[in-house]
C-alpha cells in the first residue's frame, strides 16, 4: 500500500530564467512544488506566504546579493531553520564559501551544476524536512493526548475525593449512632459501675468517629491534623464529664502534624483513656486541678504527645506494663501499635508521655487549616 506525500515546497532564487528553467528541468518531479523568485523582494514574499523544504539560492544578484538574502532569511524566526543551498558561478576563493556559510548556508554548489549532485542534496533536505514535520505532528498529537489524559485524571481524582469524602461522612455518623444507641443503653442501666463502662466505650467510639469528621472536613483526605483532632477529642471529653471538667483548667500547647488515619485513631483513643482516667480519679475531693497536654515533634521524625495532670497520682507501687485495667492495657496496646515509647512519672500529679516516629508526617498545616487553629486559639480553657 503506497502512502500519499504531499509534495515539498522548494524555493528556487536566480535572477536569471534561464537559469530558473535550468532548475526547475533537474529537480521536477511530482514529490516536489518548485516556486521561482527572481529578486529578493519576490523570494521573502513567497517565503511569508508558503513553507519551504529547502532554497537553491543564487550568490550574485542584482540589489540584494544571495548572502544578503540569506541573512534576511535567517533573522525571521519562521524561516532561520530553511535549509539554504548557494549557486555560483564565480567559485574562486576560500573567502567566497566561507561568507556563504556565515550568512547561513548548509551547502555551496558551483555552476554549472551537476543534476545528480543538485538533486541527491536536496533529496536529503526535503526528507529531513518530511521527518520533521512528521515528528512535531506526532509531538503535538501527543500533548494532545496528554493533556486529555491529565484532564481524565484529575477527573477521576476528584471523584475519588469526592467517594473518600463521602466514605468518611458514612463511617463518621454510623459511628454517632453507635455512641448514641449506647449512651441510650446506659441511661436504662441502674449499676453505676456498668454504667461507666458503657460511657466509656461510647467516649471510644467518639473519639474514632472525631478522625473521619476531621478527614471529611479536611482537603487532604488521607491525613488528619492531630493537634485540631486532640482540641475536638477533649472538648467532647469535658463536655461528657461536665460535673468534674467544670473544675478543671485544660491546657493545650499543640504544633500542628499530619497523621495518616491508622495512626491518629490510636492517638485519639490513648489521649481519651488517659483524659477520662484523668478526670475520674485524679480530683476526687478537690475543688480544682489542671490537664495538660502537649504535642510536639522532634527533628521532624518523630513526635512527643505528653498528658499530665495536677491531680493525685498514681497508686503506689503500679506498673503500666503489667496492670490489668482495660483503660491501661488499651494504652499499652495502642503504644505497641504505633511502635511508640511510653514513659509515666507519679508523684505531684500524673505524666505520661508517648514518642513514636512517623516517617511520613508532615509538619506545619496549610492556609485553610491554619485559619481554623487560629480561630480556635493556642490554648483551651475549661
Amino acid at each position: 500500500m503506497t502512502t500519499f506525500k504531499e509534495p515539498a515546497n522548494i524555493l528556487l532564487v536566480d535572477d536569471d530564467s534561464r537559469n530558473l528553467d535550468v532548475l526547475e528541468s533537474i529537480l521536477s518531479c511530482q514529490d516536489y512544488r518548485l516556486f521561482r523568485a527572481r529578486t529578493a523582494d519576490e523570494a521573502l514574499l513567497a517565503l511569508i506566504a508558503d513553507e519551504f523544504a529547502v532554497i537553491v539560492l543564487d550568490v550574485r544578484m542584482p540589489d540584494v546579493s544571495g548572502y544578503e538574502l540569506a541573512q534576511l532569511i535567517k533573522q525571521r524566526k519562521r524561516t532561520q531553520h530553511i535549509p539554504i543551498l548557494f549557486l555560483t558561478a564565480y567559485y574562486r576563493e576560500d573567502g567566497d564559501v566561507l561568507q556563504g556559510y556565515g550568512a547561513g548556508a548548509v551547502d555551496y554548489l558551483s555552476k554549472p551544476v551537476n543534476p545528480l549532485i543538485l538533486k541527491s542534496k536536496v533529496a536529503v533536505f526535503v526528507d529531513l524536512f518530511r521527518k520533521t514535520r512528521a515528528l512535531a505532528t506526532m509531538n503535538r498529537a501527543m500533548e494532545v493526548e496528554i493533556e486529555e489524559r491529565l484532564k481524565q485524571l484529575k477527573a477521576s481524582l476528584h471523584e475519588k475525593d469526592i467517594l473518600l469524602k463521602e466514605v468518611h461522612h458514612r463511617v463518621k455518623n454510623n459511628l454517632q449512632v453507635i455512641s448514641s444507641l449506647i449512651d441510650l443503653q446506659a441511661e436504662r442501666l441502674t449499676d453505676p459501675a456498668t454504667r461507666t463502662l458503657f460511657r466509656d466505650t461510647r467516649d471510644r467510639v467518639r473519639s474514632m468517629a472525631l478522625v473521619h469528621e476531621k478527614l471529611y472536613q479536611s482537603a487532604d483526605l488521607a491525613h488528619t491534623e492531630l493537634g485540631a483532632y486532640i482540641r475536638n477529642v477533649m472538648k467532647e471529653l469535658f463536655l461528657a464529664h461536665g460535673e468534674v471538667s467544670s473544675k478543671v483548667k485544660l491546657q493545650l500547647e499543640l504544633e500542628p502534624v499530619f497523621l495518616p488515619v491508622d495512626m491518629a485513631i490510636p492517638c485519639g483513643l490513648i489521649l481519651n483513656e488517659l483524659a477520662t482516667n484523668s478526670l475520674k480519679h485524679a480530683f476526687v475531693g478537690r475543688e480544682h486541678g489542671t490537664i495538660d497536654i502537649q504535642l510536639t515533634t522532634v527533628r521532624n521524625e518523630s513526635v512527643r504527645l505528653l498528658f499530665r495532670d495536677d491531680g493525685w497520682g498514681l497508686p503506689v507501687g503500679l506498673d503500666l506494663q503489667a496492670a490489668q485495667s482495660l483503660g491501661l492495657r488499651l494504652i499499652r496496646m495502642l503504644s505497641k501499635q504505633l511502635r511508640g515509647e511510653v514513659v509515666t512519672q507519679s508523684g505531684q500529679g500524673t505524666s505520661f508521655e508517648l514518642r513514636f516516629q512517623v516517617p511520613d508526617s508532615r509538619v506545619g498545616s496549610p492556609p485553610e487549616a491554619k485559619a481554623v487553629l487560629d480561630a480556635q486559639g493556642e490554648h483551651t480553657h475549661r
